[in-house]
């Protein structure tokens, strides 16, 4: 829907020059994922991506005005040149969370980051901030020279991490505004390393890039403890 981008699809053999026999030849050894992307110009989701319970038709949401009173809670990467955040809100009545904002910023100081961050949440009832590897222990103490004070995870477990958002994704817990649009791209992106013969292995492809989920990571698992892995009946 963005004006600024025209889509256009359509198979390799529209092209006349483009033997039929690749085309069959591709569709008997390729993957179905990656022959119905790179062949047929199709949108679909590739082996081994983590949040595939993430989809735009039942995740994402337009932007809505918050009441005050939903309990806000925020998630930050540390990164001395990319320093994200993503911020939740939290519908109490429904026990649903709604990521509303994300910044992603650099070539500033812990002091510069953590003074923006305050001037975000005035007038936001900010609960409590959640960042960095249980190891990174260093930044948290400058964020609480600079006057916030963000917990450390109660496990350091990227794994543990993601199965708890995967979670919130398949009970419909966790939304994303639409113009979050780092974090759409980033959930869409997010994926394991397949091996020469298309299989999927355990560790992240790129996973030092993805700045934004592991903020989403941090909060929601320092929100485990209040009960954000059981759904509203359990």
């Amino acid at each position: 829907g963005d004006p600024d981008y025209l889509v256009v699809q359509a198979e390799s053999t529209v092209n006349p020059a483009f033997p039929a026999a690749e085309f069959e030849r591709a569709q008997r050894i390729m993957p179905a994922w990656k022959f119905a992307m790179f062949y047929k110009g199709v949108f679909t989701q590739p082996a081994g991506l983590i949040y595939n319970d993430y989809t735009e038709a039942v995740h994402m949401v337009a932007p809505f005005p918050i009441p005050v009173e939903w309990p806000r809670y925020v998630g930050i990467d540390f990164g001395a040149v990319n320093t994200a955040t993503v911020w939740l809100a939290e519908d109490v009545q429904r026990k649903a969370y709604y990521l509303y904002r994300e910044t992603l910023e650099g070539g500033q100081s812990t002091k510069e980051h953590a003074a923006a961050a305050k001037r975000r949440a005035i007038g936001e009832r900010v609960i409590s901030w959640h960042g960095g590897a249980k190891g990174e222990v260093q930044p948290r103490l400058d964020w609480a020279a600079a006057g916030v004070q963000v917990q450390a995870p109660p496990f350091d477990d990227v794994e543990g991490g993601i199965d708890k958002v995967i979670a919130l994704l398949r009970e419909k817990r966790l939304f994303v505004f639409s113009d979050c649009k780092m974090t759409r791209d980033q959930l869409g992106r997010y994926a394991r390393v397949l091996d020469d013969n298309g299989q999927v292995t355990e560790k992240i492809r790129d996973k030092e890039t993805f700045h934004t989920l592991d903020a989403l990571r941090y909060v929601v698992l320092g929100q485990t403890a209040r009960g954000w892995s059981r759904s509203p009946a359990g």
